[in-house]
């Protein structure tokens, strides 16, 4: 088997097991959901979407969640952002990022809405600052 062989057989194996298993991610869906853990008798407005969707503006009561299922892309860019208000705030968060299929293709990314910031609750809970 000359060099040249070699190199396109690996070359192939190589590119089919890459493509298999973007595949495969790619047919991964994550659940959100989100719960409003802002205080007591806080109302927290959210709007979450993407660069191609808009999932449209939501309402919650204290302790109310709400969520939402998506897909994650082949190229693992897969992005959902929400604005979320409460009182006299206004703040940003990266809820959805394709990363986190690690943590949420096989239970539910629930978020708690926290005045300090978002806490992911699912695994270990990891609280993050606002961007």
């Amino acid at each position: 088997m000359s060099c040249s062989s070699a190199f396109s057989i690996i070359f192939s194996v190589t590119f089919v097991v890459f493509l298999f298993g973007g595949l495969c991610k790619a047919n991964s869906v994550v659940q959100v959901d989100i719960i409003n853990d802002i205080g007591s008798n806080i109302q927290l407005g959210l709007h979450c979407k993407s660069k191609n969707k808009d999932l449209g503006s939501q309402s919650l009561a204290q302790h109310q969640h709400w969520g939402f299922r998506e897909n994650i892309n082949f190229w693992d860019t897969t992005l959902f952002f929400c604005h979320f208000v409460w009182e006299n705030q206004s703040k940003w968060f990266d809820i959805l990022v394709a990363k986190d299929i690690d943590i949420c293709e096989h239970l539910p990314c629930v978020w708690s809405i926290r005045p300090s910031g978002p806490c992911r609750l699912t695994g270990k809970e990891t609280c993050f600052p606002w961007k």
